[in-house]
């Protein structure tokens, strides 16, 4: 490491000249170097920072600086949330330090660690006017955000309010925006719980406010007097003005504290009211298939630990006796049938339930494949198992790739090709669509086989394909036709010129050396190519016509491409 660290140190003290901090990170956020400007901007640092410290001891002198001591409680919290920053940041942001705006960065360094920038930025114009008046003036003469359910409100690069909405004075008891201008949003949280300073809500909040107010980034919630909730989204623009959202989560908060209170009740309940047979229980809970029966109300009686593994379903809610029609609410809500096919979706839609035997194949969003199967219970409801058939889809994919792909280059067939090329043309007629047939056979192969062995032809063969591939657009069909042929199915040719181009780079692909084992081996190649509809309008003629061409091609000296 010795070298990129001394590699960092000198940029570390170029970027002093340009009055950029660095402090450079290992993979375990140790520190490894750090330059001048660095300390300049951080005098907490100087005399206590050193290679080998963690991250962490930097972060609490860093709080132990700036916070107040009421924040101070709040110090292990912060440093946890900031080196989560510090591990996953992608994006610049701003904050005030030691009497100075700056904008950091934080950049992944491979085999070496992370390296943070800080760069000062200069607001002392905007710092000694008023909070910017021009988009005041233009925010306070428009009413078009006072209709909208939520609270808006748009602060300087200080940090100052220049402009609120109707819902947000509402949300926060202003009588009118004037009320409001120059506040810090800080200002306005103390402000609308100055009658309850003690309150154990009001301090949780205000400690959520300061850390996501010095970082913008992902949105929080803050409570209010008598039981509201806002959640606060912030958006900052390149002149540092920021846009904060103010949604009233206030009935979801209550909906979410009944629910948990229902859910709760509903467990007791089921563990008073389950009777179950202790056979039958464990019979289940060793079953490899999942087992849920839902009774003639929909109310699912049964879920058996496997079903709940396979499907991803929470024991708390199938404890609570949920309905079936709350089990498909739930997998909506986390997307579980994104990859589900659309007549299975339709079936779902309709609630998931026939009254009659049925099974499907249902992907799951993790890649698992699940078959389901249903069956009628006498008297109502149904008994429905989940069995994870992943592995034996997969063996029918790879058998069927098998017998469609070739086995040496992972291309399509001569068999698969000729399928693809008659559903072009079928797909073609009357359509007006044009596409190409080309027909590639080696030159020079044989005597690369003769000479060095199959081992060696083989990987000519198998580097031709991968060549093949990088010269054809997405969409255009390459194919191994057995030995050393292989055609092309091109797409969307309108033009020859477009066919013949495609024909002149897979020639220059192939003709490039090739090197196998430390052996510079040369190939060459003769090309036909056969148009649709020009040359024919069905497989067999367009492929006839294409390897025609190519033995034309290949008696001219050198080969061409016709």
């Amino acid at each position: 490491m010795s070298e990129p660290l001394e590699t960092l140190r000198a940029i570390g003290a170029a970027l002093d000249g340009l009055d950029t901090a660095l402090c450079a990170f290992d993979d375990d956020d140790r520190a490894l170097c750090w330059n001048r400007s660095f300390l300049r901007f951080f005098p907490e640092h100087d005399g206590h920072v050193h290679a080998g410290e963690p991250y962490a001891a930097n972060l609490r002198r860093f709080y132990a600086s700036r916070l107040s001591p009421e924040e101070a409680p709040n110090t292990e919290q912060y440093v946890i949330e900031g080196l989560a920053r510090h591990r996953t940041q992608r994006a610049p942001y701003e904050f005030f330090h030691d009497g100075r705006w700056l904008r950091v960065t934080s950049v992944p360094l491979p085999e070496l660690g992370r390296v943070r920038l800080w760069k000062e930025l200069d607001v002392r114009a905007e710092a000694a006017g008023s909070p910017d008046e021009s988009t005041a003036r233009f925010l306070l003469t428009t009413n078009a955000l006072d209709d909208v359910a939520d609270g808006v409100m748009v602060t300087d690069r200080l940090h100052r309010i220049v402009w609120a909405n109707a819902p947000f004075l509402q949300m926060y008891g202003f009588a009118d925006r004037a009320a409001a201008f120059a506040l810090s949003f800080e200002q306005v949280f103390r402000r609308v719980w100055e009658a309850e300073p003690e309150n154990e809500d009001f301090r949780d909040g205000l400690r959520v406010l300061q850390e996501n107010l010095r970082f913008a980034g992902a949105p929080f919630e803050l409570p209010l007097p008598e039981g509201r909730w806002t959640r606060v989204v912030e958006r900052r623009n390149a002149h540092g003005k920021s846009f904060f959202a103010h949604v009233d989560i206030t009935v979801f908060k209550k909906q979410q504290e009944r629910l948990r209170v229902a859910e709760q009740e509903a467990r007791e309940n089921a563990r008073t009211l389950r009777v179950k047979s202790a056979l039958l229980e464990a019979t289940l809970e060793r079953m490899e298939q999942g087992v849920m029966m839902v009774n003639a109300e929909r109310i699912v009686e049964v879920c058996n630990r496997r079903a709940m593994e396979l499907l991803d379903l929470p024991p708390a809610l199938m404890a609570s006796r949920p309905t079936f029609t709350e089990v498909l609410e739930h997998q909506w809500q986390h997307d579980e049938f994104a990859h589900t096919p659309d007549d299975i979706l339709q079936f779902v839609r309709a609630g998931g339930i026939l009254d009659r035997p049925h099974r499907y194949d249902r992907p799951r969003p993790d890649g698992r494949i699940i078959e389901v199967q249903s069956v009628p219970i006498d008297g109502g409801g149904v008994l429905r198992t989940y069995t994870d058939i992943t592995e034996r889809k997969r063996a029918e994919d790879q058998v069927r790739h098998v017998a469609r792909h070739d086995g040496l280059t992972s291309l399509v067939n001569r068999d698969a090709f000729l399928e693809a090329l008659t559903g072009f043309t079928r797909a073609g007629d009357g359509s007006g669509e044009q596409f190409a047939v080309h027909f590639i056979d080696l030159d020079r192969f044989k005597p690369v086989n003769d000479r060095f062995g199959h081992a060696v032809g083989d990987a000519v063969l198998t580097e031709v394909a991968v060549r093949l591939r990088r010269a054809v657009r997405e969409g255009d069909v390459v194919g191994r036709m057995g030995g050393d042929e292989f055609a092309v199915l091109q797409r969307g040719d309108t033009h020859p010129d477009a066919a013949e181009g495609l024909a002149h780079r897979i020639l220059a692909e192939i003709c490039r050396p090739i090197e196998v084992d430390g052996q510079e081996v040369r190939v060459g190649a003769s090309i036909g190519t056969a148009r649709y509809p020009a040359d024919g309008t069905s497989a067999e003629p367009l492929l006839r016509k294409a390897d025609a061409q190519m033995y034309l091609a290949k008696a001219t000296k050198p080969p061409l491409t016709r």
